[in-house]
Protein backbone atom coordinates (compact mmCIF):
# COMPACT_ATOMS: atom_id res chain seq x y z
CA UNK A 1 0.00 0.00 0.00
CA UNK A 2 1.34 3.31 -0.55
CA UNK A 3 0.63 5.19 2.63
CA UNK A 4 1.09 8.89 1.70
CA UNK A 5 -1.36 8.16 -1.80
CA UNK A 6 -4.15 7.08 0.47
CA UNK A 7 -3.82 9.28 2.89
CA UNK A 8 -3.29 12.27 0.63
CA UNK A 9 -6.12 11.21 -1.20
CA UNK A 10 -8.55 11.35 1.77
CA UNK A 11 -6.54 12.21 4.69
CA UNK A 12 -9.63 12.06 7.16
CA UNK A 13 -10.94 8.87 5.95
CA UNK A 14 -9.60 6.86 8.89
CA UNK A 15 -10.38 2.90 8.68
CA UNK A 16 -12.80 3.03 6.40
CA UNK A 17 -11.28 1.55 3.81
CA UNK A 18 -11.75 4.45 1.33
CA UNK A 19 -9.56 4.11 -1.91
CA UNK A 20 -8.55 0.22 -1.00
CA UNK A 21 -10.62 -0.71 -4.40
CA UNK A 22 -7.68 0.14 -5.83
CA UNK A 23 -5.22 -2.43 -4.46
CA UNK A 24 -3.81 -5.66 -6.22
CA UNK A 25 -3.27 -8.33 -4.09
CA UNK A 26 0.48 -9.59 -3.84
CA UNK A 27 -0.87 -13.02 -2.39
CA UNK A 28 -4.27 -14.47 -2.27
CA UNK A 29 -4.92 -18.12 -0.15
CA UNK A 30 -7.79 -20.16 0.08
CA UNK A 31 -8.13 -22.18 3.06
CA UNK A 32 -10.68 -25.29 3.58
CA UNK A 33 -12.27 -25.49 7.07
CA UNK A 34 -13.19 -28.14 8.56
CA UNK A 35 -16.82 -28.57 10.01
CA UNK A 36 -17.24 -26.72 12.96
CA UNK A 37 -14.70 -24.09 12.00
CA UNK A 38 -17.21 -21.61 10.12
CA UNK A 39 -19.25 -21.11 12.48
CA UNK A 40 -16.49 -20.25 15.35
CA UNK A 41 -13.19 -18.42 14.64
CA UNK A 42 -10.54 -19.34 12.40
CA UNK A 43 -6.94 -17.28 13.60
CA UNK A 44 -4.36 -17.79 10.85
CA UNK A 45 -0.66 -16.15 10.49
CA UNK A 46 0.05 -13.65 8.30
CA UNK A 47 3.26 -14.37 6.10
CA UNK A 48 6.85 -13.93 6.87
CA UNK A 49 7.12 -11.92 3.56
CA UNK A 50 4.75 -9.48 4.90
CA UNK A 51 6.85 -8.76 8.36
CA UNK A 52 7.28 -4.84 9.75
CA UNK A 53 4.67 -4.16 6.31
CA UNK A 54 1.61 -2.62 5.73
CA UNK A 55 -1.08 -4.71 4.60
CA UNK A 56 -4.59 -4.77 3.93
CA UNK A 57 -6.49 -8.13 4.52
CA UNK A 58 -9.37 -9.29 3.34
CA UNK A 59 -11.48 -12.74 4.54
CA UNK A 60 -14.52 -13.23 1.86
CA UNK A 61 -16.36 -16.27 2.90
CA UNK A 62 -19.81 -16.78 0.51
CA UNK A 63 -21.66 -13.43 -0.13
CA UNK A 64 -19.53 -11.80 3.29
CA UNK A 65 -16.47 -9.65 3.17
CA UNK A 66 -14.60 -8.15 6.00
CA UNK A 67 -11.63 -6.69 5.82
CA UNK A 68 -8.74 -4.67 7.98
CA UNK A 69 -5.02 -2.62 7.46
CA UNK A 70 -2.50 -2.97 9.72
CA UNK A 71 0.23 -0.73 10.03
CA UNK A 72 3.32 -1.96 10.78
CA UNK A 73 5.34 0.64 13.11
CA UNK A 74 7.88 0.38 16.00
CA UNK A 75 7.15 4.12 17.26
CA UNK A 76 5.69 5.93 19.85
CA UNK A 77 3.03 8.63 18.73
CA UNK A 78 2.72 11.34 21.80
CA UNK A 79 0.26 14.08 20.53
CA UNK A 80 0.47 17.10 22.60
CA UNK A 81 -2.40 18.87 21.58
CA UNK A 82 -1.65 22.30 23.92
CA UNK A 83 1.45 22.73 21.98
CA UNK A 84 0.88 21.53 18.92
CA UNK A 85 2.74 18.88 18.47
CA UNK A 86 3.95 15.14 18.30
CA UNK A 87 6.42 13.44 19.76
CA UNK A 88 7.84 10.22 18.51
CA UNK A 89 9.82 7.15 20.60
CA UNK A 90 11.65 4.31 19.60
CA UNK A 91 10.49 2.31 22.35
CA UNK A 92 13.20 -0.13 22.48
CA UNK A 93 15.64 2.34 22.48
CA UNK A 94 13.95 4.66 24.67
CA UNK A 95 15.16 7.59 22.18
CA UNK A 96 13.81 10.60 20.17
CA UNK A 97 12.76 9.32 16.47
CA UNK A 98 14.25 11.95 14.18
CA UNK A 99 13.84 12.61 10.33
CA UNK A 100 10.34 10.89 10.24
CA UNK A 101 8.37 12.64 7.51
CA UNK A 102 5.57 14.30 9.03
CA UNK A 103 2.39 15.35 6.32
CA UNK A 104 -0.85 17.26 7.96
CA UNK A 105 -3.74 18.19 6.67
CA UNK A 106 -6.52 20.43 8.41
CA UNK A 107 -10.89 20.55 8.33
CA UNK A 108 -11.72 24.16 8.38
CA UNK A 109 -15.16 25.82 8.23
CA UNK A 110 -18.24 23.52 6.42
CA UNK A 111 -15.47 20.33 6.68
CA UNK A 112 -13.47 21.72 3.57
CA UNK A 113 -10.40 19.50 3.87
CA UNK A 114 -6.67 21.20 2.10
CA UNK A 115 -3.03 20.26 3.09
CA UNK A 116 -1.50 22.46 6.04
CA UNK A 117 2.38 21.73 6.14
CA UNK A 118 4.49 18.96 6.22
CA UNK A 119 8.14 18.16 7.16
CA UNK A 120 9.88 15.79 9.12
CA UNK A 121 10.27 15.02 13.04
CA UNK A 122 13.33 17.59 14.84
CA UNK A 123 16.80 15.64 16.78
CA UNK A 124 13.96 15.90 19.74
CA UNK A 125 11.68 13.55 17.82
CA UNK A 126 9.22 16.68 17.33
CA UNK A 127 7.09 17.89 14.71
CA UNK A 128 4.76 21.25 15.14
CA UNK A 129 1.97 20.44 13.33
CA UNK A 130 0.32 23.49 13.63
CA UNK A 131 1.86 26.51 13.46
CA UNK A 132 2.59 28.79 10.42
CA UNK A 133 3.82 31.93 9.33
CA UNK A 134 1.84 32.62 6.66
CA UNK A 135 -1.38 31.68 7.79
CA UNK A 136 -4.55 32.30 9.78
CA UNK A 137 -5.51 29.00 12.22
CA UNK A 138 -9.47 30.54 12.37
CA UNK A 139 -11.69 28.09 11.78
CA UNK A 140 -9.55 24.70 11.92
CA UNK A 141 -11.33 22.16 13.59
CA UNK A 142 -9.54 19.10 13.33
CA UNK A 143 -6.05 17.78 12.01
CA UNK A 144 -5.55 14.22 10.03
CA UNK A 145 -1.38 13.24 10.62
CA UNK A 146 0.59 11.10 8.94
CA UNK A 147 3.88 9.84 10.45
CA UNK A 148 6.27 7.58 8.27
CA UNK A 149 10.08 6.76 8.94
CA UNK A 150 12.14 4.66 6.85
CA UNK A 151 12.88 2.66 10.07
CA UNK A 152 9.92 2.91 12.46
CA UNK A 153 7.46 2.42 9.71
CA UNK A 154 4.39 4.57 9.11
Amino acid sequence: MDIEFLFSSNPFARDQGDGFSLIRPNLSQTVALKDGEAKGTYEFDIPEQFDNKNVLVEVVGGDDSKSETWYANSMEVQVIESYGQVLLTDPQAKSPVSKAYVKVFAKGPNGHVEFHKDGYTDLRGRFDYVTQSNRSLDGISEYAILIISDEHGA
